[in-house]
């Protein structure tokens, strides 16, 4: 049977976090060619109040609290994923910075936060009207915002890639790739925001995983040298900064 997305992240073993991971989002040396790693370069957690949505299993709700943040709300609609959350922060010893919140972000009582992170979740929640304005509750005047999700802005791009053969990740039900019209509505909800891109050559690395930073590494080059080429990118990094 195969299984959707939130199924392979319920039967995830829950670890402790590795100390070189620790290491590795302290330093963010490629912070260039990693959306984590630039998020955790670029928006300043140290004593914030913040909310991970769509937590999961609560790995980035782990890593922000020990980056320094005060407080960390882990939200999800799945019971068994605020468990792993919860139990990964005991494991880290961060259980007194982490809370869980369960239930739809239009549902629950917001409490204000510093900076929101909605990493790879937007594209479950559609249509966005739904979402993303319950979710800004959440959002102190002045506050951040920050997504990292798929994106197609060109159908035939997307068209070759489902013939290509390479490996897809499981789906949830109704989930989809952000589209330029999507990008425009979230962007429109600040008073700035600022967008990169990753993923051109580097999706290739689910073909030769042993490659990933190589072709990472091009990915920056050509978006440096060629902006245009963003279209063609997977993923993009999204800061919004509240009115």
């Amino acid at each position: 049977m195969k299984l959707d997305a939130t199924q392979v992240q319920l039967n995830q073993e829950v670890v402790r976090t590795p100390d070189d991971i620790r290491r590795r989002y302290r330093e963010n040396r490629d912070w260039q060619l990693y959306p984590k790693e630039w998020i955790f370069r670029n928006i300043p957690m140290e004593g914030k109040d913040v909310l991970d949505f769509g937590c999961g299993t609560g790995e980035i709700t782990s890593q922000i609290a020990m980056l320094g943040a005060n407080k960390v709300y882990g939200l999800d609609v799945t019971p068994g994923l605020l468990d792993q959350t919860q139990r990964r922060a005991e494991l880290d010893g961060l259980a007194d910075r982490v809370e869980t919140v369960c239930g739809m972000i239009q549902d629950v009582e917001p409490r204000p936060v510093d900076v929101i992170i909605a990493f790879a979740v937007l594209h479950h929640c559609f249509p966005l009207e739904n979402v993303l304005p319950a979710l800004l509750r959440w959002l102190k005047p002045g506050g951040i915002f920050v997504t990292v999700e798929p994106v197609n802005y060109l159908p035939a791009m997307e068209w070759l890639r489902s013939h290509s053969g390479i490996p897809t990740d499981p789906l949830d039900e109704g989930e989809r790739k952000l589209s330029t019209e999507d990008l425009q509505y979230v962007r429109g909800l600040f008073s700035r925001t600022e967008i990169t891109h990753f993923h051109l050559l580097g999706r290739l690395s689910r073909i030769w995983p042993n490659t990933d930073k190589t072709f990472r590494q091009m990915d920056r080059r050509i978006l440096s040298s060629l902006p245009a080429a963003s279209k063609l990118a997977g993923t993009a990094l999204v800061v919004g900064y509240g009115k």
